[in-house]
C-alpha cells in the first residue's frame, strides 16, 4: 500500500509539472520590435504584420499576427503570435504593399517594395501567403509579365480580387515617379499595365499616397502623396488633397473631384473605409517629410466629399508616418511607425486603438471590446488547445499505470522475469 500511495504521489507529481509547462508555454508573450513602413493586412480575424525597417536593420522578414477575434485589454498583454519560422523564404523588405485575394478570399499578396540587392523585376521577388495553409510561396504568372517593383505604392483590391497598384517609384537620383497602373489578378494570375503619360485626365506620378476602394461604384480614391510631373522644369512636392484622383476600374479613366474644406496636403499617412462610407486618414508628413502635418486625424466623407477635422489631440506618442491602420468593427489599430516627440523621430512599438465615433470623433482606448461569438472555430488556433492537454495528461496516466504495473509484476514475479514478453 505504501508503494501505491508513492506511485500515486509521483503521478500527482508528473501531472503539475505537465501543466505548468503547458502554461508556461501558452503565457509566452511575443514582443515586436519597434518597427517602421511594415505592412498589416486584416485576414479573418487576424491582422498580419510583415517586413519593415527596425532599429537594427533596413530591411526585415519579421511576421507576426495580431488575434482580434476576441476582446483584450493591452494592459494585460497585447495577443501578438510569432509566425517568424513562416517568412524564413521571403525576401527581407520595407515600403511594401499587400492585397488579399486569391479564390477564397484568404491570401495575402506582396508586391513591391525596397529588397536591397532585387533591384529589376518583380518576378524574383512577389511572394503570396495562404493563411488556411500557412505556406509561403512564390506567385507564378500565366498571362502577363511583372511591371518593375517599386516603392511605396499602395495596392488597392477590387471585389473580384484584383489588385491595382499605381506609380510608386524607384530609388534612383533623382527619384523617379511613375504615372503606370498595374493590375493583378490574383485568382487567375495575369498582369495587365496601363500607361497614363501623356493623357490629359492623369494624375501626377507619385509615392506615399493612399488608394481606397469603395465598393458601390468600383472606383478607387487616391488621396495626398509626393511626388511630380514628367515636365523636366517642374519640382516634386506633395499632391493637393483638395482635390481628388478617383479611378474608375470598370472603364479605366480618370477624373478629379473638388472637396469642401480640405486639411493640409501630407504624404505616408493612412487611410481606412469605415461602413458608413467615411474614409479616415490618419497622420502624414509635411513637405519635409520629416515632420508631421498639421492635423493627425482627418476625415471624408464620400457621399458628400466633404472633410470633418477634429478637436481632440492625438496621443502624444502617436505615429505620423511608416505607421499601419486596420479597421475592425468600430476599432481602428494604429500599429507603430515613426513618432515625433520632444526628443525628434523615434520608432515606436506601440499600437494604438482608436473608438471610432461620429463624423471627426474618435476615443483612445486602452481596450478592443469584441462581441462574442463561437469560441470553437478558434479552438484550433490555439498553441496547446484543450484535446491537446487531455491528451497529453492521459497519455501520462497510461504510461504511469503501465510502469506500476510492470514494476509489481516484477516485485510480485521476482522469479519469472524470463517469463515476461517484451516487444522490440
Amino acid at each position: 500500500m505504501r508503494l501505491f500511495n508513492k506511485l500515486i504521489r509521483i503521478l500527482g507529481i508528473i501531472l503539475y509539472l505537465i501543466s505548468y509547462h503547458i502554461n508556461v508555454i501558452n503565457c509566452q508573450q511575443y514582443v515586436p520590435m519597434k518597427r517602421s513602413f511594415h505592412t498589416a493586412t486584416l485576414v479573418g480575424n487576424k491582422i498580419y504584420f510583415l517586413g519593415g525597417f527596425t532599429d537594427f536593420a533596413n530591411y526585415t522578414n519579421d511576421f507576426f499576427t495580431l488575434d482580434v477575434s476576441k476582446s483584450f485589454n493591452q494592459s494585460e498583454g497585447i495577443p501578438y503570435e510569432d509566425l517568424n519560422y513562416l517568412s524564413t523564404g521571403v525576401p527581407e523588405h520595407n515600403r511594401a504593399t499587400t492585397s488579399v485575394g486569391g479564390e477564397s478570399k484568404d491570401t495575402i499578396f506582396l508586391f513591391d517594395g525596397h529588397m536591397g540587392n532585387y533591384t529589376d523585376y518583380a518576378s524574383e521577388v512577389v511572394q503570396s501567403f495562404s493563411t488556411s495553409e500557412k505556406i509561403w510561396q512564390t506567385v507564378t504568372t500565366n498571362v502577363g509579365k511583372e511591371p518593375m517593383r517599386r516603392t511605396s505604392s499602395n495596392a488597392a483590391t477590387d471585389s473580384n480580387g484584383k489588385a491595382y497598384l499605381f506609380g510608386g517609384a524607384k530609388e534612383l537620383r533623382p527619384i523617379q515617379y511613375y504615372n503606370v497602373m498595374n493590375t493583378f489578378d490574383t485568382i487567375n494570375k495575369i498582369w495587365f499595365s496601363i500607361n497614363f503619360d501623356g493623357i490629359a485626365s492623369a494624375p501626377t506620378p507619385r509615392d506615399g499616397y493612399t488608394a481606397t476602394f469603395i465598393p458601390e461604384t468600383s472606383s478607387i480614391i487616391y488621396i495626398g502623396g509626393f511626388g511630380k510631373s514628367s515636365d523636366p522644369f517642374t519640382t516634386a512636392g506633395l499632391i493637393n488633397i483638395g482635390n481628388l484622383d478617383i479611378y474608375d476600374t470598370i472603364n479605366n479613366n480618370w477624373r478629379q473631384q473638388s472637396t469642401s474644406d480640405p486639411p493640409s496636403s501630407r504624404v505616408f499617412h493612412t487611410a481606412v473605409l469605415t461602413k458608413d462610407r467615411r474614409i479616415i486618414l490618419f497622420g502624414g508628413a509635411d513637405y519635409t517629410t520629416k515632420h508631421p502635418a498639421d492635423s493627425y486625424y482627418e476625415v471624408l466623407n464620400v457621399n458628400t466629399y466633404e472633410w470633418y477635422h477634429s478637436n481632440k489631440d492625438t496621443y502624444l506618442g502617436a505615429p505620423y508616418k511608416g505607421h499601419t491602420a486596420t479597421l475592425v468593427d468600430d476599432y481602428m489599430f494604429i500599429s507603430f511607425g515613426f513618432a515625433y516627440t520632444k526628443h525628434g523621430t523615434a520608432r515606436s512599438d506601440e499600437i494604438l486603438i482608436y473608438k471610432i465615433g461620429e463624423n471627426a470623433d474618435f476615443d483612445l482606448v486602452e481596450s478592443f471590446e469584441r462581441p462574442i461569438i463561437d469560441n470553437h472555430s478558434h479552438s484550433s488556433d490555439t498553441k496547446i488547445t484543450t484535446i491537446q492537454i487531455i491528451a497529453i495528461s492521459f497519455g501520462t496516466i497510461g504510461f504511469v499505470a503501465f510502469m506500476v504495473a510492470l514494476f509489481i509484476v516484477f516485485r510480485k514475479y521476482p522469479k519469472k522475469k524470463s517469463d515476461i514478453l517484451f516487444i522490440e
